[in-house]
């Protein structure tokens, strides 16, 4: 006769409770084995229950990827009133990479489009203030936030690998290079000067602010000569 909640009328519980049992499980023994079945045993339901909120496990990890980033120091990125716009991205990037990094084993499971704080969207409001006051378009800086993410979203995958020793990509074009001794020169070089995660982000960054500075002398440009011919 233990059965009597069952048999009654089922516990009610949000997508906020869900959450917050798994980011506590996760905590305790790990994202990796977190199981549907342990959380809905914390909260005292049936396994069917969680789905009424959450459509899988990844989805949950997700769910719980976002929660814990939203609980490290990302949102508190924002540089000095003097800041220029490359300040600005710079700051941004750093802050991301450093988030995700904080947290490897939740790497697979963050997502460019999860929900962010309020605190967050006032930063990414800023930052689009900092760039539009550049003379960088809407669009433009649409692609350079979604560029920031998915940069530090990579380069942190990098970074989690380096850390374990095991990067199978790595590890293949180890392989090939090595298989051809003497035939590839350049890249044997490259296999011997393998640049750590850092500096291969900083590498990225630099690329990223030098392209969009290109873009935005042009677009200057441009606007010089539209306005010569009026």
């Amino acid at each position: 006769m233990g059965e009597g909640r069952r048999r009654g009328r089922p516990r009610q519980i949000s997508r906020e409770q869900i959450v917050d049992a798994a980011v506590a499980l996760g905590r305790s023994s790990g994202a990796d084995d977190l199981r549907m079945s342990e959380v809905a045993r914390a909260l005292d339901v049936g396994a069917t229950a969680l789905y009424n909120h959450v459509r899988d496990r990844d989805e949950l990890l997700a769910l719980v990827a976002a929660r814990i980033m939203d609980e490290t120091p990302y949102d508190d990125f924002e540089p000095g009133p003097d800041a220029t716009w490359q300040d600005w991205v710079s700051a941004f990037a750093h802050a991301t990479r450093a988030a995700i990094v904080a947290h490897p084993q939740l790497l697979q499971y963050v997502r460019l489009t999860s929900t962010p704080t309020a605190l967050r969207l006032d930063r990414i409001e800023h930052l689009a203030t900092a760039l539009d006051e550049a003379g960088f378009g809407t669009a433009e800086v649409q692609h350079c936030v979604q560029a920031i993410y998915t940069l530090a979203l990579g380069e942190a995958w990098q970074r989690s690998l380096a850390a374990g020793g095991d990067d199978p990509q790595y590890a293949e074009f180890d392989r090939g290079v090595r298989e051809r001794a003497g035939d590839l020169p350049h890249l044997e070089e490259m296999l011997a000067a393998r640049p750590d995660p850092d500096a291969q982000f900083t590498f990225a960054l630099d690329c990223l602010l030098a392209g969009m500075s290109t873009r935005l002398k042009g677009a200057r440009h441009c606007a010089d000569l539209a306005q010569r011919r009026t």
